[in-house]
């Protein structure tokens, strides 16, 4: 296809699944062209992240409490305040970047016309700026990455102020527990609104490298892949690349409305990034009456801030009331005298920065100048993985951290009213060192190592992948076995546990059979009974502290337990006596074991389910040509290609990795696939098209990558 560019021109050529091959003369044009292909195949999925970030899902979807939820925080935090003023701070250069992005992007609208499905929901096509950027990546970054530690805090908060005991946060917190004082906090309350503040969102991501001194091929290799919320048409992520008149190239997976790729290379230097968990969310007890809030002996006015929220199908809008302070947003009528929640996230801060290095990122061309660059975002912590084209690989940290009083982790709710500092500076002391000269590198969403790891990261995801695939990567040489890392489905949890709980288990067969295929799991046929099984034992340890129905809430109705299975699994393995012994664990386990292999939830494992659209969600979409058959995925919940479901309110989820990215910086281009094609539309270019390729590990190239293409097995 041809497209009329503002300078000529511009030739794009799409491959099986859709995605787009874009010719070039310079930057300016490729900027453009990426914008008009976003809008061409992903409008409606643009339009509605907007109207996700500015709290209006009520007023498409009507009553839902997935969209009361998501509304409600969104508002709670201001995602798209101050905007406008971090627009107005751009560089120049960034700025003229951004606005080529959106200027092809509403020439793609334009000749796209409105979709139906906007005009079903009563939404305009609007025009596209960079504040519309600005307002995507907000709520990107939040909403399946900071939005985890955000939940993990809010649960913390809520059992505080309905009075749990000091053992339930040494199990959902360990060593982040210490200096909570819940004498304190005694007088905390959470108006009930707020609690659904709280949300599921069971992510996850690798990218691992090896350098050139260890590869087959003698240039690093590199492999990105983000898990996020997958089974739905279209894909989250879009595949694109772009050959240069110069000879030069630029590719990867983003997100549309991004002008930028957050997992690719150009012909120097590949990055990916995995969610960091630096704990940037933090929560204050304020004491409040008549609108003002305690600081320092002082009653302080609060800013008073309304918000008028449609709901579809109802006349009258919803009055939301907020009250906000210099520290964050208080979660609580502050006209009424009580002590409150506050809550802030750190990177709320400079989005502008953050555009800038993203600008900067487009011609990054060593592992150095990597690292230098992706320290500055600001906004969302990740750690960034990177390789270049001398053979080096590395990583780097980004996100910021707060300063924090002595004696306070940050992991749960402090006392505000004696907080000397309402301003906090990054505390880039905590911030994990850059990894430089290694042969491999690895991130999974683990905690990075010493005293700057644990203050940098109070609430990580579980080791097992970290572990599990630094221990496969070791052997590693050439792309194939890059890729067989990604697809490994060992469940690195079951083999731990079990080891601990064969003595324990009641004794027959299927117990028997269990513990046999721990060690080795030479298929999947255990699956779902070890997940049950480790379900209710998690279940079991949280109700013995706060009984069935707090324990139910974190369990079923947040589906929350993967966020503190970090530090509850050390508890089940017996690594914390003082929290659970030998005998008390058995116990756990006779009660837990009948419930595990006579539920439903066995039957969880392995995950299958269609992929269906947004627009009929499954119903009637078969017969419409919108949704797939049944896709029996992959993997494990804690495997290297991670897979898990869950019910959030009234939503089923869920996780698996978005997208496979891999290369060789010795070779033009790289390889990759992703489950659904690059448009949105049932007619659409590559509509429902990929799912063989990710289910079974094949990949398709991206750019002129010559040769076999890797796989994996």
């Amino acid at each position: 296809m041809q497209l009329a560019g503002p300078w000529g021109e511009i030739r794009v050529e799409r491959d099986e699944l859709g995605y787009p091959t874009i010719h070039a003369k310079d930057l300016a044009e490729a900027t453009w062209a990426r914008g008009y292909m976003h809008a061409t195949d992903r409008l409606v999925q643009v339009h509605l992240v907007l109207a996700a970030a500015r709290g209006e899902l009520l007023s498409i979807l009507g009553e839902r409490k997935f969209a009361r939820t998501v509304d409600r925080a969104v508002r709670a935090l201001g995602l798209v305040n101050g905007l406008d003023g971090y627009v107005a701070k751009l560089r120049p250069d960034t700025r003229r970047w951004l606005e080529t992005y959106c200027d092809g992007f509403n020439a793609g609208a334009a000749r796209r016309g409105t979709p139906s499905l906007l005009r079903l929901l009563g939404r305009p096509v609007e025009l596209f700026t960079p504040k519309s950027v600005f307002t995507v990546y907000r709520l990107v970054a939040f909403f399946g990455l900071t939005s985890m530690q955000q939940t993990a805090e809010m649960i913390i908060a809520e059992l505080v102020a309905t009075g749990a005991p000091q053992a339930v946060f040494d199990a959902l917190l360990g060593d982040a527990a210490e200096g909570l004082d819940l004498a304190k906090l005694s007088e905390l309350r959470m108006p009930p609104e707020y609690a659904l503040l709280s949300g599921s969102h069971l992510g996850g991501s690798n990218a691992f490298a090896i350098s050139g001194r260890v590869s087959a091929s003698g240039s690093a290799l590199l492999m990105g892949e983000f898990h996020m919320e997958v089974g739905r048409f279209p894909p989250v992520v879009y595949a694109s690349h772009v050959e240069y008149a110069d000879g030069t190239f630029y590719q990867g997976l983003g997100i549309p409305g991004f002008a930028w790729n957050s997992s690719g290379r150009n012909d120097m230097c590949a990055f990916s990034c995995t969610f960091g968990h630096g704990d940037n969310v933090d929560i204050i007890a304020d004491r409040c009456k008549d609108e003002k809030h305690l600081v320092n002996g002082e009653w302080l006015p609060l800013t008073r801030r309304v918000e008028r929220v449609r709901v579809r199908g109802r006349r009258e809008a919803e009055a939301w009331v907020f009250y906000d302070n210099e520290y964050g947003t208080i979660l609580g009528d502050a006209s009424v005298e009580g002590t409150y929640p506050c809550i802030r996230w750190s990177g709320h801060g400079d989005i502008a920065g953050d555009a800038d290095a993203a600008f900067d990122g487009l011609e990054v061309t060593t592992v150095e100048q990597g690292i230098e660059t992706f320290r500055r975002f600001n906004v969302v912590s990740l750690q960034n993985v990177l390789a270049d084209s001398t053979g080096a690989v590395g990583d780097v940290h980004s996100g910021r951290v707060d300063v924090r009083p002595a004696g306070w982790s940050g992991a749960y709710p402090r006392a505000g009213w004696d907080l000397a500092n309402r301003s906090p500076r990054a505390d880039d002391a905590a911030r994990p060192e850059p990894g430089r000269g290694a042969d491999r590198v690895v991130a999974a969403n683990h905690r990075p190592p010493g005293e700057r790891g644990k203050r940098w990261c109070t609430m990580p995801e579980p080791s097992e992948r970290f572990e599990r695939i630094t221990e496969l990567l070791a052997g590693v040489r050439d792309l194939d076995g890059m890729v067989r890392v990604s697809y490994d489905e060992f469940d690195r949890c079951a083999a731990r546990l079990l080891a601990a709980w064969a003595p324990l288990l009641p004794d027959d067969a299927e117990s028997r059979a269990l513990v046999k295929w721990g060690p080795e799991q030479r298929d999947r046929s255990q699956l779902g009974l070890f997940h049950a099984l480790h379900g209710e034992v998690t279940r079991g340890l949280l109700e013995r502290s706060i009984g069935t129905q707090r324990a139910g809430r974190i369990m079923d109705e947040l589906g929350a337990a993967l966020i503190f299975q970090y530090h509850l699994d050390r508890v089940l393995a017996l690594e914390r006596p003082e929290l659970l012994d030998l005998a008390q664990l058995r116990d756990l386990l006779s009660r837990a074991w009948s419930r595990a292999k006579d539920g439903s939830a066995r039957k969880g494992l392995p995950v299958e389910r269609r992929f269906f659209d947004l627009v009929t969600q499954g119903k009637l979409g078969s017969a419409l040509g919108m949704c797939s058959a049944p896709v029996e995925f992959p993997g494990a919940p804690c495997a290297p290609f991670q897979t898990r479901s869950v019910r959030f309110e009234d939503e089923s989820l869920v996780f698996g990795p978005a997208f496979h990215y891999v290369t060789d910086l010795g070779e033009r281009g790289g390889w990759y696939h992703v489950p659904g094609g690059a448009s949105e539309r049932r007619t659409g270019p590559g509509y429902g098209k990929g799912l063989p390729l990710w289910a079974e590990g094949r990949f398709l190239p991206l750019g002129p990558v010559r040769g076999r293409a890797p796989r994996a097995s």
